[in-house]
């Protein structure tokens, strides 16, 4: 017990080091910029407290994802990619990552593109509600256990729910 209470706090303290590490890392070479421009200043706290505030709350959406991935629901299969977008808004990193996923799911946004032109718009959300209700009885009946049965869900999930947003998204004329 002692042990696991130590290295909650080792990861902790590890953890919160990398975050002051990569303030400072944002912060350091900006300041000296702006230190030398003198009304440049204000522009460039405003940004990097933008870039800070962009980076706390992506990361932040990513890791409830991961957190709550044990939990019924999509969790992690929907909070991933929101939080990558918030990332993704001003980081170019970020943008890299997004764009290297979205060109690589290319022929699987184009196979789900095509059954969603096929598929009546009153299907979408009956067919991911009844997703995640048959997902209950196999946690119920089957000795999986929840932590590796509702991420698998949820991973799982991340097609059909593409799937469904084509189909809703898709105008219908």
């Amino acid at each position: 017990m002692t042990l696991r209470i130590f290295d909650f706090w080792l990861e902790l303290t590890l953890l919160a080091g990398l975050a002051c590490l990569l303030i400072y890392g944002i912060f350091n070479t900006r300041f000296e910029l702006a230190r030398r421009k003198g009304a440049d200043a204000v522009a460039l706290l405003r940004r990097n407290a933008r870039r800070l505030w962009v980076l706390i709350a992506g990361t932040t959406v990513i890791l409830l994802g991961i957190l709550i991935s044990p939990l019924p629901g999509p969790g992690l299969s929907l909070l991933g990619p929101l939080g990558l977008a918030i990332l993704a808004s001003e980081f170019v990193w970020a943008r890299r990552l997004a764009l290297q996923i979205k060109q690589r799911s290319g022929p699987l946004r184009k196979a789900t593109q095509r059954v969603a032109n096929a598929t009546p718009r009153w299907v979408a959300i009956p067919a991911c509600v009844t997703y995640w209700c048959a997902t209950i009885p196999i946690e119920l009946w089957t000795p999986l256990p929840s932590v590796v049965l509702w991420p698998a869900a949820s991973i799982l999930f991340t097609p059909v729910f593409l799937w469904a947003y084509l189909v809703l998204k898709t105008a219908r004329g």
